[in-house]
């Protein structure tokens, strides 16, 4: 081949064997360590058993407990939910590093802050590890990070964002009872009383008002559906979260024959989408339940009048009398006895 044509594809191949080079310079740092960055947790998620951080307005400490539960160190009782905190853990445990940074390097960095962003602690024994969250680069998408001996490393910040979670973040649901619509017998809101039988709701003294079934079942669907949205587990008085003269108090009873008694209280101090909830299932305790689960509970006997179910049922007694109109429905019913 001609030597003219041959240049140019020595020079592609120069380019793409430079680029080779390149490629492979930058996944390796200067140390030797593969693309996939280096490890900065000593632990693993097994061996944790005890975390805390601080950053983000938040400061939170949690222990494993002697099953293997975590807890809130400042709030024992408070439940958690069990698969998040544990996410959460091996989320730190598996913290990499993108870069190990080199002394001659950290005079290129800014100078480390008294005031760090975020501080991770995990213990496991004896054994306590220590990761400050100094400052970020937004630059770069990465914040400089020392461990608990001062060496630093560069570590992208979306692997760091939202790892301060707030305990409301870690809080586990309660529900009021594990029975259903099926198991309940009776409903008692304020002065109504209501009875369920085969399925069909009446008012215990007046069996034959023209009654809202929907209405009643989304009273008693709500008691036994609702979650709860926060556990306050040293309550103060009643007066401080209005149940001692609660805006509703609804009574379930059971075809066991046990029962179940919710008041409704205020709205809640920090969040008037939420309001304030005792049950006698856990007398010992107050909840914080969406504001909205109070509505279904908004009624009276005129508004549960089904007017449309009275109007369906007048309407099936007109078609008889005009079926057979010379004696009326009377006269209908006689004829077939």
């Amino acid at each position: 081949m001609n030597r003219k044509k041959m240049l140019p594809l020595l020079v592609v191949a120069a380019v793409i064997l430079l680029l080779a080079v390149t490629l492979a310079l930058l996944t390796v740092t200067g140390d030797g360590e593969a693309s996939q960055g280096t490890a900065l947790c000593p632990f693993t998620a097994e061996q944790v058993d005890r975390l805390s951080y601080q950053g983000s307005n938040t400061d939170v400490a949690l222990l494993k407990g002697s099953e293997d539960n975590w807890m809130l160190e400042s709030d024992p009782a408070l439940p958690l939910e069990q698969n998040t905190v544990q996410s959460l853990v091996e989320s730190f445990v598996s913290l990499t590093a993108q870069r190990s940074l080199r002394e001659e390097e950290l005079a290129e960095i800014p100078a480390r802050s008294e005031a760090p962003l975020m501080v991770f602690s995990l213990t496991g024994g004896e054994e306590t590890w220590t990761l400050t969250v100094d400052q970020s680069n937004d630059v770069a998408d990465i914040y400089y990070v020392y461990d608990g001996q001062g060496n630093a490393y560069t570590v992208a910040q979306s692997d760091l964002n939202g790892l301060c979670k707030a305990p409301r973040d870690l809080y586990a649901p309660q529900t009021l009872t594990q029975q259903s619509l099926e198991d309940v017998a009776e409903l008692q809101v304020g002065d109504l009383h209501f009875v369920q039988s085969g399925g069909n709701w009446t008012l215990a003294d007046d069996p034959g008002y023209s009654l809202d079934q929907s209405a009643v079942k989304k009273m008693v669907n709500t008691l036994c559906g609702l979650q709860t949205e926060w556990t306050i587990t040293a309550p103060e008085q009643d007066a401080a979260y209005g149940l001692d003269a609660p805006d509703v108090t609804a009574v379930l009873t059971f075809t066991d024959g046990s029962a179940l008694t919710v008041r409704f209280g205020s709205l809640a101090a920090e969040d008037d989408a939420l309001c304030y909830l005792a049950s006698s299932g856990d007398a010992n305790v107050v909840y914080e339940v969406s504001a909205d689960h109070r509505n279904a509970f908004a009624v009276t006997k005129e508004s549960l009048y089904n007017a449309e179910a009275t109007a369906e049922t007048a309407q099936q007694e007109g078609d008889v009398v005009a079926q057979y109109p010379v004696g009326g429905r009377e006269d209908y019913a006689d004829s077939i006895e």
